[in-house]
């Protein structure tokens, strides 16, 4: 992983990009990034945008660097990019800061993946915030279970081989270092930005319990399948019983 940018010696601020398979705290951290007065954040602007009209988004954000003490950037999955050749060739050629985001425990990942699919038919929306009432709490069936574990460790892979083949600037986020500490997950941040300090608020709420117990009424019976399945390692480093904390 490449070191923060060395903030001492830069004439100009940061471009950056936020790479994220799905439900890794990304709308969480775009959220907060936006209550900074310099940091220009979007969401997944890329989304439903042909090659060209992905390329002009890039050009509105990126051409051209910000000011000293200032940052531009946007989020994306890589499955919502036209042309990873022309994403790749952006990096390389373009000084791009990398914020990547990551979910080692797959099991909650997907867990977290089909409460959001029930957030987005219940309410419209796919992340909870003031405005969005959580879903009902319902069981899982087994089948989609494994099916989601299956969709969220190709996810996962793939951004780790995209990612392999870069030395730009890069900081790692972990959604469990997020949640123990989003205070200094943010502070962390803005140093790598090149921003000044701020009290940064996100808007966004966790949607999915993390006292699994109480987010899944069957989890016994899913941990059972998830044994007798080829995920069953999983299970080696999988804490059910974690208190929730504030945020996602």
């Amino acid at each position: 992983m490449a070191e923060p940018l060395d903030l001492g010696t830069r004439r100009a601020g940061t471009r950056f990009l936020i790479l994220f398979p799905g439900r890794t705290g990304s709308s969480w951290l775009v959220s907060a990034l936006k209550t900074h007065p310099q940091v220009r954040a979007e969401g997944e602007i890329l989304v439903k945008q042909d090659a060209k009209a992905q390329q002009r988004l890039f050009v509105d954000l990126h051409a051209t660097p910000p000011p000293p003490g200032h940052a531009a950037g946007f989020k994306t999955k890589l499955k919502d990019v036209a042309d990873l050749d022309d994403l790749r060739r952006r990096i390389r050629e373009t000084p791009i800061a990398i914020l990547a985001m990551r979910r080692s425990d797959l099991i909650r990942l997907a867990i977290s993946r089909i409460t959001a699919r029930r957030l987005h038919e219940h309410s419209g929306r796919w992340n909870l915030d003031d405005r969005t009432s959580a879903a009902p709490t319902r069981p899982i069936d087994a089948a989609e279970l494994i099916e989601a574990i299956e969709h969220c460790d190709r996810t996962v892979r793939e951004l780790e081989e995209f990612l392999a083949g870069f030395d730009a600037p890069r900081l790692d986020l972990e959604y469990a270092q997020i949640l123990a500490e989003p205070t200094a997950t943010l502070d962390r941040v803005q140093a790598f930005l090149g921003v000044p300090p701020h009290p940064l608020q996100s808007g966004v709420r966790k949607n999915t319990d993390e006292d699994l117990h109480r987010a899944v009424p069957n989890l016994p019976e899913l941990l059972a399948a998830i044994g007798a399945s080829r995920w069953a390692p999983l299970l080696s480093r999988f804490d059910a019983s974690r208190e929730a904390p504030p945020q996602d």
